[in-house]
């Protein structure tokens, strides 16, 4: 049986995936949100740390880091002191302990928002290190890696090119190499693009995980439909396209967000979520987010279950029934 747990990290990402078998289970983590939520009257949502807290877990097989945006790394750090991990998947691990990118209080906001993340992933990977996990750098796409015997996944790099110069980017800046003003703003700019996807396999049934990569990333990619999708950045109006909807069609697809819209950045977008609806999918919001077209729902966590015959149940009979 495998439990597939959306957290509400209100605007980021973490997600359990849990195979249960007779005597043991496997857990996968991927993303930790944010390291902090504003509490809110209106909404369930709590940090990575807390809800495997309340679930009394306290050990990981695997760990994957998408990429380097605080609300999709944020909250690992909070997880460290608590949460043994065997196996940790990201795109880039710096290769020189203890280097750390002066801060450059009159960059760009972009570039100095990259610089804390940087070097705070940097902090991070020696403490991962110190712990004895297995670090494993991902610069291209692992095709059928088997998690169990039953679960597999795909670990896709949608650019190995784009990947390789921003992690040269980050080791030149972490080295205190010069690099060119516009060579960074890119290279910030690409932790989007960029990130990791994620296509698990479990008794006939798919899921994707997309991270934050935009739509039009890998719409032109030999694509399979899925039945569950976690919708890349928020369901913004760059998440998807409509040739990317039209060949994963999912069944489900899962926003991960907060409870507010963010008009500058049309997230949710109701066009994107459209897309979704027109090919048949039922959509759930992870915090209480409502909107005009959309009814607020109260959950701490959306929960899927494939069971070993390759049913899926799923969080409600209805898009908008909460727990």
């Amino acid at each position: 049986m495998l439990d597939i747990h959306f957290i509400n990290v209100a605007d980021g990402d973490s997600i359990l995936i849990e195979e249960r078998e007779p005597g043991k289970t496997f857990r996968m983590l991927v993303d930790t949100g944010r390291a902090v939520l504003a509490s809110r009257e209106d909404s369930l949502r709590l940090t990575a740390a807390e809800y495997l807290r309340e679930k009394r877990i306290s050990h990981l097989d695997v760990l994957v880091i998408t990429h380097l945006h605080i609300d999709h790394f944020g909250g690992l750090r909070a997880l460290l002191p608590e949460i043994r991990i065997d196996d940790v998947y990201a795109g880039f691990f710096p290769e020189h302990p203890g280097a750390r990118i002066p801060d450059e209080p009159d960059g760009q906001k972009t570039v100095r928002g990259m610089i804390d993340c940087v070097n705070r992933w940097a902090e991070d990977v020696e403490q991962l290190r110190a712990k004895g996990c297995r670090l494993h750098p991902i610069s291209d796409t692992l095709h059928d890696l088997s998690l169990t015997s039953r679960l597999s996944m795909d670990l896709c790099c949608p650019n190995r090119t784009l990947n390789a110069v921003q992690k040269r980017v980050w080791e030149d800046m972490l080295s205190g190499q010069t690099v060119p003003e516009d060579l960074k703003y890119w290279a910030s700019k690409s932790r989007n693009p960029g990130s990791l996807r994620l296509r698990l396999r479990y008794e006939g049934r798919s899921v994707e995980l997309a991270g934050d990569c935009y739509g039009q990333m890998w719409e032109r990619e030999a694509l399979a439909p899925c039945d569950i999708f976690k919708t890349p950045h928020h369901c913004d109006a760059k998440a998807l396209t409509p040739l990317l909807v039209q060949k994963l069609r999912p069944a489900y697809a899962v926003i991960s967000c907060g409870a507010d819209y963010i008009a500058h950045k049309d997230r949710p977008s109701e066009g994107a979520v459209g897309l979704l609806r027109e090919q048949g999918a039922q959509c759930w919001f992870t915090d209480s987010f409502s909107a005009s077209w959309q009814e607020s729902v109260y959950w701490n966590s959306i929960d899927f279950t494939i069971l070993e015959n390759g049913e899926i149940l799923t969080p409600s009979n209805s898009e908008n029934g909460g727990r």
